[in-house]
């Protein structure tokens, strides 16, 4: 067995993902809200009040000194290209790992700041901002209720121990702290110092929480550094694909069978719903506009509301001849400015009416609106019976309206929709022909999935005496299309893999084994892993023992430290003023 096989058998497949690197900075914009709040709560975290400008205060400066520190800190790497030609050569990429390899605290450092970036704002309001003051006002009252919290001295000891603060001759960057404490022409900034101070002061209780949490919490370094390897192995192996017309079809159906089997689906057979539409169009008239013209449907549609629908035919014509409005025609001799379609499905309304109208910022046809708008209307018999009493409006209502809709060629049109049929159970004679489709398939696919079944079967039972060669001579013989495959990189997410084979089987199976078979609609594949390499190289090396390893790590730290988030904000009793609900809703 080698180590590989030995990695996949004793290790849980996890995707290891690199921490991305580009912390973003979210400000709040409190822009004449301050005063709102002043008297009352903004958030509230046990029993302490924020007013709003406080929670503002807490959640920019949070977020904005976390994102200068990581500026700063990201600063001290450089820029791998060197040369400024938009590409890192070999040499370059050599001398980037060699120094990340001997700057090790300073990658640790990204995801630290990383991690605490992501937790803060992580939370119970739809704002990261908000978020940030509620963690941050919490990490205030858990320190206090540990005796935790760190004093001036303990902060000084922290930044000077940061290697962003660090000279290249390991002395203290005074220039840097002055920068982002606000210091100017000599003089400090006390209130951007103390913010400054705060919020590192905050990231010390974090870590400290982490520490309580975790106990030194870590996954062991040469398990990890055996998943990455995993993770980055090139396979090649083969594979059968046994098409499903390979497969021999199944007995054509009696109609006995075929009765049965629709008895048992009715529901799945119904007729197809059918409306009966009237389609009303409106023609600008020469020097109308077409903005005047729909604040004139506007009217319109507002009249024809308190009318409840009724009387839309003669409500259009007068309009139509009212100077007040921009001039448009609506009555015309052929009849087409009013027609009505018979009852019809949406396949057949889709071949007779073919307007296309403007339709929430694109276009729709309009019979799938007809079809689409409105649920419910009454039934053809009602309508019918309306319409032989000489009001076909009798039944119909306001919601059955829906428009008006321009179409391209700049006219417009409202759709009424006068009845619906609702679908039905097809009788057996007229469901009879898809009934039969239906049990045809399902048998054609329960031979499928059996055929495939007793070829792994098969192929297992080859392997401890033929080998992997007599395992897949056995599905050649039964019509499978049998091939080599690879190499394939499974770290490459879009490596192509023939159809049904997953990056997880080639993992999860050891070397020499058959994957499980996976039965799809056109067929089935079974796989085998016949060779299995790891190609090392500095940026392979780099990453795993500078990116992946502190990686994994800080998220099992962060893992645990959530949980306490989560408990948190009940044992601290978090509350938030309703306009952070609303911003949070708006947010979401």
């Amino acid at each position: 067995m080698n180590i590989l096989d030995f990695i996949r058998r004793n290790s849980l497949l996890v995707l290891v993902v690199i921490i991305g690197v580009g912390a973003g900075l979210v400000i709040m914009d409190y822009s004449g809200k301050g005063s709102a709040f002043s008297r009352d709560f903004y958030i509230r975290v046990d029993d302490t009040s924020y007013s709003y400008q406080e929670t503002a205060a807490l959640g920019e400066n949070g977020a904005q000194f976390l994102s200068s520190l990581y500026s700063a800190t990201r600063d001290l790497a450089g820029n791998p290209d060197s040369n400024g030609d938009g590409s890192i050569s070999p040499d370059e990429e050599a001398t980037f790992v060699a120094w990340q390899r001997e700057h090790p605290e300073i990658v640790t450092l990204f995801s630290k700041l990383n991690a605490i970036y992501s937790g803060w704002h992580y939370g119970v309001s739809g704002d990261g901002a908000v978020n940030v003051a509620i963690n941050r006002a919490i990490l205030k009252a858990e320190a206090e209720a540990l005796g935790i919290y760190p004093t001036e001295a303990q902060i000084d000891e922290y930044l000077r121990a940061m290697p962003t603060f660090k000279n290249a001759d390991g002395s203290f960057n005074t220039e840097l702290y002055r920068r982002l404490t606000g210091f100017r022409h000599g003089n400090p900034n006390r209130v951007q110092e103390e913010a400054f101070r705060s919020v590192v002061a905050d990231m010390m209780v974090w870590e400290s929480l982490e520490n309580l949490l975790g106990d030194g919490a870590s996954y062991d370094s040469e398990v990890q550094e055996q998943l990455v390897n995993a993770f980055s192995q090139t396979v090649r192996g083969r594979t059968a694909w046994l098409p499903r017309n390979a497969v021999k079809k199944p007995d054509v159906p009696t109609e006995e069978q075929i009765r049965e089997y629709w008895e048992s689906h009715k529901e799945e057979y119904k007729s197809a719903e059918r409306r009966i539409i009237s389609v009303y169009t409106l023609t600008p008239a020469a020097g109308s506009n077409m903005d005047n013209l729909l604040y004139t449907t506007d009217s319109l549609m507002q009249e024809l509301s308190q009318a409840n629908g009724h009387g839309l035919d003669e409500l259009l014509d007068a309009a139509s001849k009212n100077p007040e409005f921009d001039p448009f025609t609506y009555k015309a001799e052929d009849g087409s400015t009013h027609q009505t379609y018979p009852l019809s499905t949406q396949d057949e309304l889709s071949k007779a009416l073919t307007d296309e109208v403007s339709y929430e910022g694109g276009e729709s046809p309009l019979f799938r609106i007809a079809f689409e708008e409105v649920a419910d209307a009454p039934g053809p018999a009602d309508y019918d019976a309306a319409k032989a009493a000489g009001d076909p409006e009798r039944a119909l209502s306001i919601r059955h309206i829906r428009g008006f809709y321009t179409t391209k060629d700049d006219k417009l049109k409202l759709v009424r929709i006068d009845a619906v049929e609702s679908p039905s159970v097809l009788p057996y004679e007229q469901a009879r022909e898809r009934a039969k489709t239906d049990l045809m398939a399902q048998r054609e696919d329960e031979a499928l999935d059996n055929a495939a079944k007793k070829l792994a079967e098969d192929m297992k039972k080859a392997i401890p005496e033929k080998g992997l060669k007599g395992a897949f001579d056995i599905a050649a013989a039964a019509g499978a299309e049998v091939e080599d495959f690879g190499p394939i990189n499974i770290s490459q997410l879009d490596s192509p893999l023939p159809e049904g084979m997953t990056t997880v089987e080639l993992l999860g199976t050891p070397s020499g084994q058959l994957t499980e078979i996976t039965v799809l609609p056109s067929g089935a594949r079974v796989s085998a892993v016949t060779e299995r390499t790891v190609q090392d190289s500095p940026a392979l090396s780099m990453q795993k023992r500078l990116f992946v390893l502190p990686a994994e790590n800080a998220r099992l730290r962060e893992q645990m430290i959530r949980e306490w988030q989560n408990s948190a904000f009940s044992r601290f009793n978090v509350q938030l003023s309703p306009s952070v609900r609303t911003s949070a809703s708006k947010a979401e």
